[in-house]
């Protein structure tokens, strides 16, 4: 509760413990992504109201729609998306794609309805594939894209680096999937190749072939934070991604399907040969990969919809989700792409419960202030917070503190140099959080008069005093930030 306290001369220390609460809090960069949607929860036209709310939108591109006739860029398609994002105060994710599962069609909202989804574009593959003859290509997806082939590889560079001219720098990008290579963006052939080991490197792919692909990424990309494709025992080019400071995703987390499943087989075989201790030889293996999230993030996707688990009652048990929410949870996620789809209410309890975890979740336990609360006085802040999430920010959120008046006037803002990224959680969710102090020195306003005042505090935006982060305690007001205590300045003796 605040405490008011009528001060003396001296100095004095007051101390205030906030209490936690347990609501769901919907903060950036963290939590369930929409889907090629912006708010499906309550979109008027296609809404899934039992959809969480969302701080960040995930959209994912086929070159051929991004440069339709080379060097000419519809950026306009991004640009669209990502304003519309940022309007309702969302970030976006986005992956480029060059190849899509055979016969497979664009939408009905796409300006390529119906057509068969190529990927690459029609006048690259004029230049790449013998067989495509003529101004135009054939309305059939059956190429398969060669990934060694050095005229594809010099287009894909050059592609890249027009986009990261346009959007390296754009704050309203979250992040981006390495998603360059194979069917859907998943580093794999399947559907092209057939689903029985369709991996890269069963196909003639060797680490040479394929390092390329991340590092025009991070060329083109400089100053944002990408994600590796989970991938397979095949290949090594997650673990020296994760080596060198890409996050990674993986899709079909909750496949908890009859024979070979990715929850069982797939994930447990990928994460050893990550860290180099699988059957297939890796040359760069990162035995840290499992602590790797401490500096860079983790996604997931599911497979099928949370829909269609719940019409496989027999596999996918309550029990059977409540292990894949844990999973993501113990793989310490940031991000989880439900498909913007319902959520029956077999499972609700159990995602809720998730989102109270996923994540970082920020709260305030304890402050102190020390000061004779008088005008032009020292005013010393020591500050006791936790990380209770999962995952720590990998965006910083400085804290800042504000003095209110009665009348809610801002009489002044107090900033810090702090740093949120290193406010790490505990390596297991079971686990006691670490406690990390912060202590700050101000001074009070010269001018300010004796009278009640209000010591609010924030994780503000960079750069703004606009509160970005909403705490996991008692106390917010409207603009998000945090009332903490009431004070009494008072400058006679």
């Amino acid at each position: 509760m605040p405490l008011t306290h009528t001060v003396m001369a001296q100095e004095i220390t007051i101390t205030t413990t906030l209490s936690t609460i347990d609501n769901i809090l919907i903060n950036p960069d963290i939590g369930i992504t929409e889907h090629h949607s912006f708010n499906i929860k309550n979109d008027p036209w296609w809404n899934k109201p039992t959809h969480p709310e969302t701080s960040v939108v995930y959209f994912r591109w086929y070159w051929e729609e991004l440069e339709p006739q080379k060097g000419q860029y519809n950026f306009k398609l991004v640009d669209d998306t990502i304003n519309q994002a940022a309007a309702l105060g969302k970030t976006t994710v986005i992956r480029f794609m060059t190849m899509a599962g055979v016969d497979e069609v664009y939408y009905s909202n796409s300006p390529n309805a119906g057509k068969k989804i190529l990927g690459i574009p029609c006048w690259l593959k004029q230049k790449i594939d013998p067989n495509t003859i003529g101004e135009t290509c054939a309305d059939d997806n059956s190429y398969t894209v060669d990934y060694k082939n050095p005229v594809f590889k010099k287009n894909l560079k050059r592609f890249l680096t027009a986009m990261g001219e346009r959007y390296n720098n754009n704050p309203n990008i979250l992040r981006l999937d390495v998603g360059l290579v194979g069917t859907w963006g998943e580093w794999n052939l399947a559907s092209h190749k057939g689903y029985e080991r369709p991996t890269l490197g069963n196909h003639g792919y060797t680490d040479a072939d394929l390092l390329p692909f991340p590092k025009m990424m991070k060329e083109a990309f400089p100053n944002k934070t990408l994600l590796m494709y989970l991938g397979s025992n095949d290949e090594n080019i997650l673990s020296h991604s994760t080596q060198r400071n890409y996050g990674w995703r993986a899709d079909c987390i909750g496949d908890w399907e009859l024979g070979w499943n990715h929850m069982e087989h797939g994930y447990p075989a990928t994460f050893e040969h990550a860290q180099g201790l699988g059957n297939n030889h890796n040359s760069y293996p990162d035995p840290k990969f499992l602590q790797r999230w401490k500096k860079a993030p983790v996604d997931f996707e599911i497979c099928y919809t949370v829909d269609e688990w719940a019409a496989k009652k027999d596999i996918y048990t309550v029990e059977k989700v409540k292990q894949t929410f844990d999973t993501a949870l113990d793989m310490h996620t940031s991000l989880l792409n439900l498909k913007s789809g319902n959520i029956p209410e077999i499972y609700q309890p159990l995602l809720d419960d998730f989102l109270k975890k996923v994540g970082y979740r920020f709260e305030l336990n304890t402050v102190e202030v020390t000061s004779n609360f008088k005008a032009g006085s020292p005013f010393l802040i020591s500050s006791s917070w936790k990380n209770t999430g999962v995952a720590p920010s990998y965006n910083n959120y400085p804290v800042v503190w504000r003095l209110r008046d009665r009348n809610n006037n801002v009489i002044d803002y107090f900033e810090t140099n702090n740093d949120i990224r290193h406010w790490l959680p505990a390596d297991n969710k079971e686990d006691i959080s670490p406690q990390y102090t912060q202590k700050n020195s101000f001074t009070l306003p010269e001018n300010i008069t004796d009278d009640h005042y209000f010591l609010d505090v924030a994780l503000v935006k960079p750069n703004t005093q606009q509160a970005a982060i909403e705490l996991g305690v008692e106390g917010v007001r409207q603009d998000k930030w945090h009332h903490v205590k009431s004070i009494y300045l008072m400058n006679k003796s």
